[in-house]
């Protein structure tokens, strides 16, 4: 972590490549990895489809009061290439879904992007001051697949949320003092939202969604919605995972999701919320991926079973419904 804190602090930067490599690694080890001081191989093409997610929105043009819409330089030079090849896809498919059913345009942009990831970030992401430290993998031993080091995939998992934090800081501080985006960044606009955050547009679409799937009853309380102010949940809270999947979204009357908030909720609720995705998994699947999202019931599962070991391992509260909260201390059925 040391090591992590030192690069986005004193490291050289001349794109965001280098965050988006270190946000990437850090998902795929809680989606891939376990609390073990092992190795961990990562595809690099599971990287570069982490890459597509994370740029995918960043490459659309950006709208900031009278100034027409701009694409953002996430480059001190001429604009990052994964983002020309991005835009290049976006001139015909108009969604991330509508790109990955081309299976074969899908796989040769994530090799394109997998080929830049391994020329560039992966190279200089462990240079400190001019020296190469390799903490988090040996790039001799990288050439197929990233090999993270004993004990990395266990560190990432465990500090998740601190590195997220902290790339995302630093990658909009990075686009915001870009000169090339000076004229119309030095105004300060929300770019944390257009960055990072779910489209509300797609996430009222889901929601339409789901009202049919849930028969128009909140997913925790049970109250009909009829008449009710809703909202889409994530189930694993944002702040613990910041990534959208198909499976962990769920409506919850106003009144649930300012309560649930950023807190897991209970085992009762953990096991509603398997067995919905486990019995609708195909429907799921099928109309939340048109909009955009990924939809991989394994590894929502797996991200769940990620979450609540954290909260197990460092005594969270979660939520039991209306007021109530405790400490989640024991392990809990199907998670381990």
């Amino acid at each position: 972590m040391k090591h992590i804190q030192q690069i986005l602090q004193s490291g050289t930067f001349t794109s965001t490549y280098k965050f988006a490599l270190l946000i990437s690694i850090t998902r795929l080890a809680i989606e891939q990895g376990q609390d073990t001081g092992a190795a961990l191989h990562l595809d690099y093409q599971d990287i570069a489809e982490k890459f597509i997610d994370l740029y995918w929105k960043q490459s659309l043009p950006f709208q900031f009061n009278q100034y027409e819409p701009f694409t953002i330089h996430q480059s001190t030079g001429k604009q990052a290439k994964i983002i020309s090849e991005i835009q290049n896809a976006q001139q015909q498919f108009k969604t991330l879904a509508a790109l990955r059913k081309d299976v074969f345009y899908w796989n040769r942009l994530k090799r394109t992007v997998a080929t830049t990831v391994k020329q560039m970030p992966v190279v200089y992401l462990q240079n400190l001051n001019g020296q190469t430290v390799e903490f988090l993998y040996c790039l001799e031993d990288s050439k197929q697949s990233l090999r993270l080091l004993p004990k990395v995939m266990y560190c990432l998992r465990q500090f998740s949320e601190i590195i997220e934090e902290l790339c995302q800081k630093r990658w909009i501080d990075f686009v915001r003092l870009n000169k090339q985006n000076l004229v119309v960044l030095d105004g300060l606009p929300d770019l944390d939202e257009f960055m990072f955050a779910p489209s509300r547009n797609q996430l009222g679409q889901v929601a339409d969604f789901l009202i049919d799937l849930q028969q128009c009853q909140c997913f925790y309380c049970g109250k009909s919605l009829k008449n009710s102010k809703y909202a889409v949940d994530h189930f694993i809270p944002w702040s613990l995972y910041p990534a959208d999947t198909g499976h962990n979204f769920v409506l919850a009357d106003d009144k649930c999701n300012s309560q649930k908030s950023n807190y897991l909720a209970s085992e009762q609720f953990l096991d509603q919320w398997r067995e919905r995705n486990h019995l609708h998994d195909q429907a799921i699947s099928r109309e939340i991926s048109q909009l955009g999202f990924l939809t991989d019931l394994r590894r929502s599962h797996r991200v769940a079973d990620w979450a609540y070991q954290q909260a197990i391992e460092h005594e969270y509260l979660v939520w039991l419904g209306g007021k109530d909260k405790q400490i989640l201390a024991h392990p809990i059925s199907g998670v381990f």
